[in-house]
């Protein structure tokens, strides 16, 4: 795993040190873990195609966290990192602008909430001025348009398409929207029963569970990891593990529940850390359909 910054040194003594107990190293680390974000994460993962033969299918995530409605995040960048990573040439326009979004359960549950709510509202200022110009375009035509009559907006792309319809719907109860090709919405005007009708069937693309989906993005492969139940086996990864905790499970919590990091491995998702209680010789006993995270120490 890769990320923006590794251990924050911005305020005084929260440097790490040989000498930190196992709860002061968890408080340090949890400061930078809070501070940073990931930004890439390569997985291998390992099957047995035969008694003695073992296939690795390897795969890079460039990930970015999810800015959607009302979930937005603040992370910060550590020069030294950003050094060492442009040094091994680390790709950051696919960091910023492909980067696959992510979300721990926290933020999902806000965003369910959000979406429960029906209140939509866009935090992003690109985001802002092409949801203007969206709407200041189809209030202009739907005085005049016929039902049944259509138009198409052009240029929207990833999260835009769900935003523009989620806003277009909620200000107008008689236009209906739908995706229509690559980077366009088509919107409709119809009555609103016949509205009601498409929204409450299968077709519709904006179903809270289809936007919840998208939004979660990197995060349903990590549940499917859980699920998996396989073994997780990595370099020098405990902070690897501590991101992975924060990131896409559950926020780190304080020290008043967790004094040592031994407690926190023991009370997370043991389908995926339980390797850590077993020495390297149990835990390659048995290698079949192994999944493998890499990291590099630095």
């Amino acid at each position: 795993m890769e990320f923006t910054g590794l251990h924050s040194f911005f305020l005084q003594g929260k440097q790490p040190s040989l000498f930190d107990s196992p709860a002061e190293w968890y408080q340090k680390a949890r400061w930078s873990v809070q501070k940073f974000t990931v930004n890439q994460l390569g997985l291998s993962i390992f099957s047995n195609e035969s008694s003695n033969k073992y296939v690795a299918h390897s795969y890079n995530f460039f990930l970015f966290p999810t800015t959607f409605g009302i979930m937005d995040s603040e992370f910060s960048f550590q020069a030294s990192s950003i050094k060492f990573l442009t040094h091994y040439g680390f790709d950051y326009n696919k960091f910023l602008k492909d980067g696959i979004p992510y979300m721990n359960e926290v933020q999902e549950k806000k965003l369910q909430q959000g979406l429960l709510a029906g209140n939509w509202k866009v935090r992003s200022t690109l985001d802002k001025d092409k949801v203007k110009k969206v709407i200041d375009e189809v209030t202009r035509w739907v005085p005049s348009a016929e039902e049944g009559g259509s138009m198409v907006l052009h240029d929207t792309s990833g999260f835009q398409q769900f935003e523009v319809q989620l806003i277009l719907r909620q200000a107008l109860p008689n236009v209906w929207t739908e995706p229509f090709g690559d980077q366009k919405v088509m919107v409709k005007k119809m009555s609103p029963r016949h509205r009601w009708c498409l929204e409450n069937s299968s077709y519709d693309c904006c179903r809270k569970e289809l936007i919840l989906l998208s939004a979660q993005g990197f995060t349903s492969l990590f549940h499917t990891l859980v699920e998996a139940k396989k073994p997780l086996v990595g370099h020098n990864m405990l902070m690897d593990l501590l991101h992975l905790h924060d990131k896409f499970y559950k926020p780190l919590p304080g020290s008043k529940i967790f004094s040592s990091i031994q407690t926190l491995v023991h009370t997370s998702p043991r389908q995926v850390f339980e390797w850590l209680d077993r020495n390297p010789a149990q835990m390659l006993s048995n290698p079949h359909s192994l999944y493998t995270v890499r990291c590099d120490a630095r």
